[in-house]
This record gives structure tokens, C-alpha cells and sequence, in this order.
């Protein structure tokens, strides 16, 4: 990232440069009058048409190398907005309501206009008792029928009543709302995961800050006695082994920078944002101290637990498909009715005359009363029972993880919260034995291993102290995740 931004900041120099000398150029090709009323008219009209042109170009590049800063909200925020995988679940919310309205649609009237047109090459033949044709006792062989055949018209078919359709329309409700609580999970997903990675980038801030300024100290320090060793105050010796500690500074600082940009690309990956976007973690860990979570945080309430939501809600489907599955034994009952034009006749010229044109409709009603499926229904109904009882012990399941994790978290947070004491004073006592040893290292009184081995337990301290409060800060994750609060808790930006 500092590379891209060093390569813009160079272009933007270059173009910079470049206007400048352009201007400049038109302005010594003129020839300047010794008094003029607009005195800024001396640039020609090409320089600042050119001037013009070029700047919102350079104000572009200078906002694309300006680091944008997000707190912890707007990058949940950011993430809901932008993930895919919250993407897709809502279009499963959009895909749900069309299912409603094909369910819908089954109630409505079906209307549908037809026709047909035959042509007979031979027509079918029949076996007429000879009686009417006064020749009794003999069969005689007439032909039905014209070469021609067309017909057209319009039917209508209207569901009157239907248990399972009414069933079925609640049923699609209610699965709708499934999908909003499946939308719901996944972004609170999201959110756990931008959460962590955030903190976890933070951390490493922090860590980069506390080896910048325990570098600064050693370049000082390095400084010092080399001085000293020019005037003969100091050994090469300790010139050489604070010149070792130096380096291993810088390299752990430049691994330091590295580990961050990796967890800066990946939060931006579950951001949802170009990876090469720059940004900057505007929320901070904060090193002076930690309280506890609020009283509503810490208490065990899973009311508004998303995962028991939705197996809740996968219990009451299977209740309507039993209830629907039932009514399958009902009786169902629908209209009808159509209106048609029939034409015959063995030309083309027949088939257009009006005379060979004939109406008839129908209307009636339909009733439909099952007796016996090979007990198809009662295997359906027995199969949405045992899906019940596995949804309770899902949710029997989930329940107990719940509460598992839940107790987990407050475990995790109040070990560390403790940890996070002891390795206060830790960092604390840590900090003042560098200091002390670093005075009497500059009075001549301690060796330089004496000071390199207090300071190298600082920063250990220091790292120890930061790792603790991260735990401190997931744990604390972890319990909103438990509750069912996580989402409108970072959201809110509180």
C-alpha cells in the first residue's frame, strides 16, 4: 500500500511539474505590455484552458492517495452493504416473494384462449344400421365429417374451494420470514467477522506504534554510545550489540508492517472494498484500561437469538405442511366454463363462409373427493411429524451451544480481564526497570547486556499486555454473538 501511495504522490509531482512548465512556457512566449487593464490575461487561452483541464485530474489523484478513515461501525456497515453473501441472501428474500405470488396466482382465474385447425386427409368412416336408410338387416358404410376443421375459443377455470391453497398461501408467508432471518444470520456473520479482523488489525497498530517508539529509543541509544566510543567513554563491544538489537528491531518492525498489510487486505475482503483501497482504523484499543460490559450485556438472555429464530420458525413450516398434508383430505371444488366457434367445411372458401360457423359454451362446476392414495398422505404427514421432532432437538442443540458459548466467553473475558491486570503491572514494572537500567547504563554503572535484556522484556511485556486486551475485546464479541445483540450493537456505533 505505502508503494502505491509513494507511485501516486510521484505522479502527481510529475504532473505538477509538467503544468507548471507549460505555463511558464506560454508565459515567456508572450510579449508582455508594459500596463494592460486585466493583467492575468497575460497567460494565453491554450495555458489556461490547459490549467483548467488538468486540476480536477490532480485533485482526483491527490483523494485517492488521502487514506479514508473508518471506525468499526462504518466498517460493518460497509460490509452489509457491499457483501456478497448478504447480496445473495436478499435476493433469496426477493426470490420468496415471487414464490408468493406464484402460490397466489393458483387462486386466481385461469384464462386461456385456444383453436385448432385439421385438415382430414381421408375422413374416418362408420358402420350405419342399413334401417335408416331403409335398407334393414344391412350395415352401411358413411363417412362423418368435413376435409375441414377449425375451431377457436376462450375457457375459464376458478378455484372455489381448496384447504391446501389457503394453507399453502400462510405457509409461503411464513417462509418468507424464514428468509429474512436467514438474511439477518448472514449479516451478523459479516459483522462477527469484520468485528475480529478489525480488532485484531488494531492490535497490530498498536504493536507497530510501541516498536516505532522503542526503535526511536535504541536509534538515540545507538547514537549515544557511539559517541561515547569515539571519545573513548565506550566499548565497540556495545556500539555492536545495540547495532544487533537495532536490526532485530527493524526486522521485526518490517515483518510487523507486512503481517498488517495482510490483515488490512483481509479485512477489507470481508469488507466487501477494493483491496487496494487505502484506509485507516479510526477506533483505537485502549491501553490505559478496560471495564466490564454493561449489566444487559453480561446477563444470559438468548431472546433475540437469530439461530433460535429460525429453527423456531422451521418448526411452525413443518406444522403447516402437517396441516396442509391433512387437508389433502378435503374435498376440493372449482368452476368452469368456456365459449367456442367451431367451423367446417371441405374448401378453404367453405371454411371463410359465415354459414359454416357454429357457437357453443359450457359452465359447470367440478368436485373433487379423494377416497383412497395408497396412503401417499398419511406417509407425508407421518414424515413432517418426525421433522418436527428433529427441528426440537436442533433446537434443543442449539440452545445448549448457545449457552455453551455463552459461558465460554465469560470465562474467556474474566480470565483475561484478570490477565490483563497482572500483565498492567507487568508492562508497568517492566517499563521502570528499562528506565532504571537505562540510567545506569548512561552512568557507566550497569553493562549494556543488562540494558538490551530490560528492554527486550519491556516489549514482551508490552506485547503480552496488548494480546491480553484483545482477548479481552473478543471475549466481549463473543457474549453479543451469544445474545443475539452483536449486529445492532456495532451498527449503532456504540
Amino acid at each position: 500500500m505505502a508503494a502505491k501511495q509513494k507511485a501516486l504522490q510521484n505522479i502527481i509531482r510529475q504532473v505538477n511539474f509538467l503544468v507548471l512548465r507549460c505555463i511558464y512556457m506560454n508565459v515567456l512566449s508572450l510579449k508582455v505590455p508594459v500596463y494592460t487593464k486585466h493583467p492575468y490575461m497575460i497567460f494565453k487561452p491554450r495555458a489556461i484552458a490547459l490549467l483548467v483541464a488538468i486540476i480536477p485530474t490532480l485533485s482526483q489523484l491527490s483523494a485517492q492517495t488521502a487514506p479514508q478513515p473508518m471506525s468499526l461501525a462504518a466498517c460493518t456497515q460497509h460490509a452489509i452493504q457491499h457483501s456478497p453473501l448478504v447480496r445473495k441472501s436478499e435476493l433469496e428474500i426477493r426470490q420468496g416473494e415471487q414464490y408468493i405470488k406464484e402460490v397466489l396466482s393458483v387462486g386466481y382465474p385461469q384464462i386461456n384462449i385456444n383453436g385448432d385447425f385439421t385438415y382430414n386427409v381421408e375422413l374416418p368412416t362408420s358402420l350405419i344400421p342399413g334401417e335408416f336408410f331403409g335398407a334393414p338387416g344391412e350395415l352401411i358404410a358413411v363417412q362423418f365429417g368435413t376435409t375441414l376443421n377449425s375451431s377457436a375459443g376462450i375457457s375459464l377455470n376458478q378455484l372455489v374451494f381448496d384447504k391446501t391453497f389457503f394453507l399453502g398461501i400462510e405457509a409461503t408467508r411464513k417462509l418468507n420470514d424464514l428468509n429474512r432471518l436467514l438474511a439477518t444470520k448472514t449479516k451478523e456473520e459479516v459483522a462477527f467477522d469484520v468485528s475480529k479482523m478489525y480488532y485484531q488489525v488494531q492490535l497490530v497498530s498498536k504493536q507497530r506504534q510501541i516498536l516505532e517508539a522503542n526503535l526511536d529509543q535504541v536509534n538515540r541509544l545507538y547514537d549515544m554510545v557511539s559517541k561515547q566510543q569515539q571519545n573513548g567513554l565506550a566499548k565497540k563491544i556495545d556500539v555492536d550489540q545495540i547495532g544487533v538489537n537495532r536490526i532485530n528491531l527493524e526486522t521485526q518492525l518490517r515483518n510487523l508492517n507486512l503481517q498488517l498489510e495482510q490483515l488490512l487486505r483481509t479485512l477489507k475482503f470481508y469488507m466487501a472494498m477494493p483491496l487496494d483501497q487505502p484506509i485507516t482504523l479510526s477506533d483505537t484499543i485502549d491501553e490505559k484500561g478496560y471495564t466490564l460490559p454493561e449489566a444487559s450485556v453480561i446477563k444470559p438472555d438468548f431472546t433475540q437469538q437469530t439461530t433460535l429464530s429460525i429453527l423456531d420458525m422451521q418448526r411452525v413450516l413443518n406444522e403447516y405442511n402437517v396441516a396442509r398434508y391433512k387437508a389433502g383430505y378435503w374435498p376440493t371444488l372449482s368452476a368452469f366454463g368456456s365459449y367456442n366457434f367451431q367451423g367446417q367445411g371441405n374448401d378453404f372458401g367453405a371454411l371463410g363462409s359465415g354459414d359454416n360457423w357454429f357457437r357453443f359454451s359450457m359452465i359447470g362446476l367440478r368436485l373433487n373427493v379423494p377416497v383412497f392414495d395408497g396412503f401417499r398422505k398419511r406417509s407425508l404427514v407421518e414424515q413432517a411429524n418426525i421433522e418436527l421432532l428433529q427441528i426440537a432437538e436442533d433446537r434443543r442443540r442449539a440452545y445448549d451451544g448457545l449457552q455453551m458459548q455463552y459461558d465460554n466467553a465469560m470465562l474467556q473475558l474474566n480470565t483475561n480481564l484478570n490477565n490483563l491486570k497482572v500483565l498492567a503491572e507487568n508492562r508497568r514494572v517492566a517499563e521502570e526497570v528499562y528506565r532504571v537500567s537505562l540510567r545506569r547504563f548512561s552512568e557507566g554503572v550497569a553493562p549494556v547486556t543488562e540494558l538490551l535484556t530490560a528492554e527486550t522484556s519491556m516489549r514482551q511485556a508490552q506485547a503480552n499486555y496488548l494480546s491480553s486486551l484483545l482477548q479481552v475485546k473478543l471475549a466481549e464479541l463473543e457474549l453479543l454473538n451469544a445474545r443475539g445483540i452483536l449486529l445492532p450493537t456495532l451498527t449503532s456505533g456504540k
